[in-house]
C-alpha cells in the first residue's frame, strides 16, 4: 500500500481552500502552511497569464527526512504516510535540510517540525483528507498507488503527469496534472524581489539572482525597448505568490563549525608533535591541551543545544537516538571525546606517565570530531552545495589549520618548546595550503545540478561573495598561509608572527564556512 496524491493543476483555480482547511483540520498556526499554493506569473501587461501550483508534502518512498531524524520524531508508516510524532521532536530543523520539496516548518507554538500527515485521523477511519474533501473542483485526488481499482492509480497510469525534484532520487508519490514546469521548478521562476501580491516588498535571501539584466545592453547603452503590448519572449516566469521558507540554520551552526575544528585540531596536531620527538612532561601536554579542546568541546554542546528548537529535550539524541542518524552518530563522537579529554586531564594532573595514550585516542576520535559533520550535511539531501565530495577534507583540514592556530596562540602562555611550536606552525601552513587546493577543486569542477550550481552562484559571485573571498580566503588561507611559511621559513622570526597567522585563520576559516552554510540554504526549493 502507498498513499499518494495527484494535483489536477488544470482544474485548480488558486482559491487557497485545501491551505484553509488544512489549517482548520490541524489547527496550523499563521505564518506557516502544511500545504500552500504558489502563483507564478508569465508575459508582460496587458499579455500575462497566472498560473497555480499546490506544495505540500510529497510523501516519499525513499524520505530523507526520515533518515536524517535524529530521534524517530519523523517516520514512514506501512501505508507510506511519512508521519511525525512532536513528542520526540528536539527541534534541531535538519529534516528541515534534508527535504527537497520545503515540506516542513518549525511551529512557532510548541516549535516542533511539522507537515502534512495526509490527515491520518481521517484516513483510519475511512474518510479522505480534509484539502480533497474541501476542493471546490475536485482538483486534488487521493488514494492507494499500488491499488490498481483506485482512480489515483488509474490516473498516474493514463496520464503524462509531472512530479518535483526526482533527480534527488528521494521516490516522490505525488503528481502534477497539466501543472506550468516553471511553478514546480524550484528555479523556474525568479523572486523579483517585491513582495509578491498582498503584502509589503521585502527582500528576500531566497531571490535567485541568476537572470539576465531586464533590457539587454550594447556598449553601455540600453537597446530600444519593444513595444509594451507586446509579450516579452524573453522575460523569464515570476513568482507573485509563494509561502515563506526562512533559513533553518545560521550563525550557530557556522561558529560550532570552529569551535569542534579547534578541539579536534589541537589534539592531533600535539599528538603529530609525538612523532617529531616532542615529549608530554610539560603543563601543554599534561593538562593545558586537554582543557583548551575540553573547553571548545563545550561551546560546541552549547552552540548545538541552543540551536534546538526544544533544547530541554537534548538528550533525546542519547537516549531516544536514530542510528542512522549523523545528528546521533556525532553525538556519541561528542560524548567519547568528551571522557578521552576529561580523563587526560585528570591523570595529566595527577602526573601520570601514560598520557600519550590519552593524546593519541584523542587524535583518531578527534577525526572524527572534525569530519562527521561532512556526513551529516551529506544527509541534508535538500541543500545540493553540501554534497559535495571535498566537504571531508574540507572538514578536517579546517581543523589542522585552526588546531594549528590554536596551539600557536596557547604557545606563549605555556613556553612550548621550539619543536612544538613549528609543528602546529606546520599544521597552519598545510591546512590553509589543503583548504586552498579544496577551495579551488570546487570553482573549476562541473556542477552536478542546477541547484549547487545557483548554491555556487551565490558564494562566489552573489551575495555571500564577499565573505567567502575577503574573509574566507583572503583572511582564513592566504594571510595564515604567508605568516606561518615566513616563520618556518626564516630563522629568529617572533613567535607573534605566526600567532598572528593563527589568529587571522581561526577568523577567516569562521567566515568562510559562515558563507558556505548560508549559501547551501540560499536557493528555494519550492
Amino acid at each position: 500500500m502507498q498513499y499518494g496524491f495527484v494535483i489536477d493543476q488544470t482544474a485548480c483555480i488558486g482559491c487557497h481552500a485545501c491551505t484553509v482547511a488544512c489549517k482548520t483540520e490541524h489547527d496550523v498556526p499563521l505564518g506557516v502552511d502544511r500545504t500552500w499554493v504558489k502563483y507564478i506569473e508569465t508575459g508582460t501587461w496587458p499579455d500575462t497569464k497566472r498560473s497555480f501550483s499546490v506544495m505540500r508534502c510529497n510523501h516519499c518512498t525513499d524520505a530523507p527526512c526520515v533518515s536524517i531524524c535524529p530521534t524517530n520524531a519523523l517516520f514512514r508508516r506501512d501505508d507510506g504516510i511519512v508521519d511525525f510524532d512532536t513528542s520526540l521532536c528536539i527541534g534541531c530543523k535538519s529534516c528541515m535540510q534534508a527535504c527537497p520539496y520545503d515540506a516542513l516548518y518549525i511551529d512557532p507554538h510548541d516549535h516542533t517540525a511539522q507537515k502534512c500527515n495526509y490527515c491520518v485521523h481521517r484516513v483510519e477511519v475511512g474518510l479522505e483528507p480534509a484539502c480533497v474533501v474541501v476542493c471546490p473542483e475536485g482538483a486534488i485526488i487521493s488514494g492507494d498507488l499500488d491499488d490498481p481499482t483506485t482512480p489515483i492509480s488509474q490516473l498516474v497510469h493514463a496520464e503524462r503527469m509531472l512530479q518535483r525534484s526526482t533527480e534527488q532520487g528521494t521516490g516522490p508519490n505525488l503528481w502534477y496534472l497539466g501543472v506550468d514546469p516553471a511553478g514546480i521548478d524550484p528555479l523556474g521562476a525568479v523572486d523579483p524581489g517585491d513582495g509578491g501580491i498582498w503584502r509589503d516588498p521585502a527582500p528576500s535571501f531566497m531571490t535567485v539572482d541568476l537572470t539576465p539584466p531586464a533590457e539587454p545592453r550594447t556598449n553601455g547603452r540600453v537597446k530600444k525597448q519593444r513595444n509594451r503590448h507586446r509579450p516579452r519572449r524573453d522575460n523569464p516566469p515570476r513568482v507573485v505568490y509563494n509561502t515563506d521558507h526562512p533559513m533553518p540554520w545560521g550563525w550557530r551552526v557556522s561558529s560550532y563549525f570552529l569551535t569542534k575544528g579547534i578541539s579536534a585540531g589541537i589534539v592531533m596536531v600535539l599528538a603529530l608533535s609525538l612523532l617529531s620527538g616532542a615529549g608530554v612532561d610539560n603543563p601543554f601536554a599534561r593538562w593545558g591541551a586537554p582543557l583548551i579542546a575540553g573547553i571548545f568541546l563545550a561551546l560546541t554542546g552549547v552552540l548545538l543545544v541552543w540551536d534546538l528548537k526544544r533544547p530541554d529535550r537534548f538528550h533525546f539524541l542519547l537516549t531516544k537516538g536514530n542510528p542512522g542518524s549523523w545528528l546521533v552518530k556525532g553525538a556519541w563522537i561528542l560524548a567519547a571525546q568528551a571522557v578521552i579529554l576529561g580523563l587526560w586531564f585528570l591523570f595529566g594532573l595527577a602526573g601520570a606517565d601514560f598520557l600519550p595514550v590519552f593524546i593519541w585516542a584523542g587524535a583518531i576520535v578527534g577525526l572524527g570530531v572534525a569530519g562527521y559533520t561532512a556526513f551529516l550535511f551529506g544527509q541534508a539531501e535538500g541543500r545540493d552545495l553540501w554534497q559535495s565530495p571535498t566537504l571531508l577534507w574540507h572538514m578536517l583540514a579546517g581543523a589542522f589549520a585552526v588546531g594549528g592556530g590554536a596551539g600557536l596562540l596557547a604557545a606563549a602562555a605555556f613556553d612550548l618548546e621550539p619543536a612544538v611550536q613549528r609543528t602546529f606552525a606546520w599544521a597552519l601552513v598545510g591546512g590553509t595550503a589543503a583548504l586552498a587546493l579544496v577551495g579551488m577543486a570546487e570553482l573549476v569542477s562541473k556542477h552536478p545540478t542546477r541547484n549547487h550550481a545557483a548554491a555556487m552562484h551565490h558564494l562566489t559571485k552573489g551575495a555571500h561573495a564577499r565573505e567567502w573571498w575577503l574573509g574566507g580566503q583572503v583572511i582564513g588561507v592566504v594571510i595564515p598561509l604567508a605568516l606561518g611559511a615566513v616563520f618556518l621559513a626564516g630563522a629568529g622570526v617572533p613567535l607573534w608572527v605566526a600567532e598572528l597567522g593563527g589568529l587571522a585563520a581561526l577568523v577567516g576559516i569562521w567566515f568562510a564556512d559562515d558563507a558556505f552554510v548560508k549559501a547551501g540554504q540560499a536557493v528555494p526549493l519550492s
